[in-house]
């Protein structure tokens, strides 16, 4: 006799966010059917609740039919509204915030680190090789900007930089750059379009460092050119990445799992998806059950690794702290991950105008199509001079970590979301 495992996911499977939505449930049906729980349990079936237009109704359905566990919607607005409707223990994964703190959400498990956490690094890394720089110009745009400036400012105030931000409305991006003033680092956070904007208009200052957060998109940044080059940006994932995991595959089995399943690659969010799974899979074996309070607990005591990076929650908020956003540089047309320094697969050039130009550096290769990553090269005619550190010498550069393999491109990007077919489980809408 077949025990069913019955979980729920709320998400949105129609309007705006419904390619994010889809791509959840697509992860999570593979996810169902590859996990292997111990008895009584012989396999999983997901229940999808839409959560367009109305994420409360949809919680509250789910969370009438009784399942062994929730997982939480896409976006952190929708999440919010979700995760308020219910005491029920929540899986999220699709709401990477700082909002989400466990004196606000006792009852989250938070399994992605905050998207606005992604400054940190960039000013942790240019700490890390420069003593000298102290001014950080922000702009910041969107839903998540309020956020993002105050965790840049906390970061920048820990590492001892001194932060000028601008919160701007959408479609401002150029009248926004132009009055910024001078900085050592410019740290830009908002839509492909704006952020397009701003790097016409700011890189060709000589900035010590500049990063923009979808700079990772090769797409986003084509126009660029050379100024490309040199640019930071937080990563996305790398689906061919081998490395072994300490609960469930490799990122690259991942892939060619879900791509044979559902006919199309997965995208950064399904990944997400399907590790939230993951994370409940290895709680059940933890703690034995499926009670929420025994789940929570082990939720809060684990501490592992999976195709995503390290799992592990802050014993204070709640928040994802084992998983650090990666940062990448492109170097010569393509993108690299510098930071975490663990992780880094090329050194950190800066200033950014020593990074090398396109089909400067050994060994590299172009990784525009698939990966991604935008980046500026500093001014010519002489803008070096002007900041370089004194005595003309540049200053050093990341080394890189000992590996047992050969230094190469992080296989990065934002890959476009895609419906795919088969595989979805239930699909429920509120009642």
């Amino acid at each position: 006799m077949t025990t069913t495992l019955p979980v729920a996911l709320v998400t949105p499977l129609t309007g705006p966010d419904a390619a994010g939505g889809l791509a959840t449930l697509r992860g999570m049906t593979l996810w169902a059917r590859d996990e292997r729980l111990p008895p009584p349990w012989d396999e999983i079936a997901v229940t999808a609740y839409d959560a367009y237009p109305d994420p409360v109704r949809a919680m509250r359905s789910a969370a009438a039919a009784e399942p062994a566990a929730i997982f939480g919607p896409v976006g952190s607005r929708a999440a919010a509204a979700a995760f308020g409707a219910t005491g029920r223990l929540v899986f999220n994964a699709g709401a990477a915030s700082t909002r989400f703190v466990r004196q606000s959400f006792p009852h989250v498990v938070n399994v992605a680190a905050p998207a606005s956490t992604w400054p940190r690094g960039v000013l942790a890394a240019i700490r890390s090789v420069d003593r000298q720089a102290r001014r950080v110009a922000l702009l910041a745009s969107g839903e998540m900007a309020v956020e993002l400036t105050s965790v840049c400012k906390a970061a920048a105030r820990a590492q001892r930089f001194e932060v000028t931000s601008n919160v701007f409305p959408a479609g401002r991006g150029a009248t926004a750059a132009r009055p910024l003033p001078p900085a050592d680092v410019l740290i830009v956070h908002a839509g492909a379009e704006d952020e397009l904007e701003i790097a016409n208009v700011l890189l060709r200052r000589s900035w010590r460092a500049a990063a923009f957060s979808t700079a990772v998109s090769a797409e986003a940044t084509a126009t660029l050119g050379a100024l490309r080059e040199g640019l930071l940006a937080p990563a996305s994932w790398a689906p061919d990445d081998i490395a072994e995991a300490g609960t469930g595959p490799t990122a690259r089995q991942f892939s060619a799992d879900f791509t044979a399943l559902h006919h199309a690659a997965p995208t950064e969010t399904a990944a997400w998806a399907y590790v939230a799974g993951l994370i409940l899979g290895r709680c059940i074996r933890r703690c034995g059950g499926v009670g929420d309070t025994a789940l929570l607990a082990a939720a809060r005591g684990l501490d592992t690794t999976t195709l995503l990076g390290r799992f592990r929650l802050d014993e204070a908020t709640g928040l994802q702290v084992g998983h650090q956003v990666p940062i990448v540089q492109w170097q010569s047309g393509a993108s690299w991950t510098v930071w975490p320094r663990d992780a880094a697969r090329a050194p950190f050039h800066h200033p950014r105008w020593n990074a090398p130009p396109p089909g400067g550096l050994p060994g590299g290769h172009d990784t525009l199509g698939a990966r991604g990553a935008s980046g500026p090269v500093g001014d010519t005619g002489g803008a070096p001079g002007a900041d370089a550190p004194a005595g003309g010498v540049p200053e050093r550069t990341l080394p890189l970590p000992t590996q047992g393999t050969q230094t190469r491109p992080f296989g990065l990007g934002r890959p476009r979301p895609g419906l795919g077919t088969g595989g979805f489980g239930t699909t429920q809408r509120p009642s």
